[in-house]
């Protein structure tokens, strides 16, 4: 959660889907401010929650009230949430979902996450412990720390979905996935991605069906997952305007759908195996070389 103020990161891990953060965070003064990310965070206060804390989710209508902030937020991606307090400090374990679109064996458990709705007091004694052993580990790693890690995400991650209703028991997969006029609406909305990438309750909305009918659809037919998907757009997108274009890179970015060029530099280069300037300046000897 990276809110307006002085902060110092005392320890960060990689997990097998993204990143594990501790911070501590000085508020000289009160907290009015919004935080939005591109990728779902869970996160848990590792400290007392400062005097006065309020939040809301600012896409979701039944957030529309300021309400007290627990110890154990999640935020889904592209929601942005609205924060206040009095001021102080506090310390946070972040779990940063950034790296979901990579192969993993438990895609599909994580895939989930964008059926999972936000929730600013979340209550899950299982969650909150898990987070606590992460905040360990992360800050005094042990034997296989890493493998230890991968698993207390993934139990964290399952308790989420099943607390909130992501989940359903198994089921016979049903006759068809999506018609061909839905998978063209997705492609063409998709192409047309100039600022924040659609999630996917909004590609749901658009074809008119659920996103948890969605998710399971899309997959049965074409083989990939909607968060996948939307990776594989934001890339394409992104070479597009760096091959054709001069715009600045931190433009490029935004109109990619990357809340920060930073974060923009790193997917990038995960995909390309090179970073944005390198694939601008590649592709430019390559147009120089055939004329």
């Amino acid at each position: 959660m990276h809110f307006a103020g002085d902060y110092q990161v005392e320890s960060i891990a990689q997990v097998a889907v993204g990143s594990v953060e501790v911070r501590r965070y000085v508020w000289s003064r009160p907290l009015d401010g919004i935080v939005c990310d591109p990728y779902p965070v869970l996160g848990l206060s590792l400290s007392a929650v400062p005097s006065n804390s309020q939040t809301k989710f600012q896409s979701a209508s039944r957030f529309d009230e300021f309400l007290p902030t627990g110890k154990l937020v999640f935020r889904p991606a592209g929601v942005p949430l609205h924060c206040l307090n009095s001021g102080g400090t506090q310390r946070l374990i972040l779990c940063n979902f950034d790296r979901i679109e990579v192969a993993h064996p438990n895609n599909e458990i994580f895939d989930k996450l964008a059926l999972a709705p936000p929730d600013q007091n979340l209550n899950s004694e299982t969650v909150a412990a898990a987070l606590k052993c992460l905040a360990m580990e992360a800050t005094s790693p042990g034997f296989a720390s890493e493998t230890l890690m991968d698993a207390l995400v993934t139990g964290a991650v399952i308790d989420l979905l099943r607390r909130c209703g992501a989940v359903a028991p198994p089921q016979k997969p049903g006759r068809g996935g999506l018609a061909r006029w839905q998978l063209r609406r997705i492609d063409e909305t998709l192409r047309e991605i100039d600022g924040p990438a659609p999630t996917v309750a909004m590609l749901a909305k658009s074809v008119g069906v659920c996103p948890r009918h969605l998710v399971r659809a899309f997959r049965q037919s074409t083989g990939s997952t909607v968060i996948r998907y939307i990776a594989r757009a934001r890339y394409a997108r992104a070479c597009e305007l760096l091959a054709t274009t001069e715009l600045p890179l931190k433009l490029i970015a935004y109109k990619s759908g990357f809340a920060t060029p930073s974060s923009f530099g790193v997917a990038f280069k995960r995909e390309a195996c090179e970073s944005p300037r390198e694939y601008r300046n590649r592709n430019r000897a390559r147009c120089a070389i055939s004329v």
